[in-house]
């Protein structure tokens, strides 16, 4: 599962780990209208879910509180790779 779109997902979610200044709104933008296009690999699982986490990656608990962090993406993208080992 070696395609565009993933490698897209998994830098996503690295930028996510590894930049504190990452957009994480625009992230999580990206990830919904992904999911609303047509590319054949949004029929895999892995692709989906990982698409899915992102799309709620900026949800909030509270005003300035956000639901997910560091720990959250990390867990995502070893979840992902795990998945998808050629990517």
């Amino acid at each position: 599962m070696d395609d565009r779109l993933t490698h897209q997902i998994k830098t996503r979610l690295e930028s996510l780990v590894n930049d504190s200044t990452a957009d994480v709104s625009g992230i999580a933008d990206w990830a919904l209208e992904t999911m609303q296009g047509d590319d054949p690999l949004l029929e895999q699982e892995p692709v989906w879910r990982a698409l899915d986490e992102l799309s709620g990656a900026d949800s909030m608990t509270g005003p300035g509180s956000f639901l997910y962090g560091p720990a959250d993406f990390r867990a995502w993208l070893e979840e992902f790779t795990a998945s998808c080992p050629d990517v």
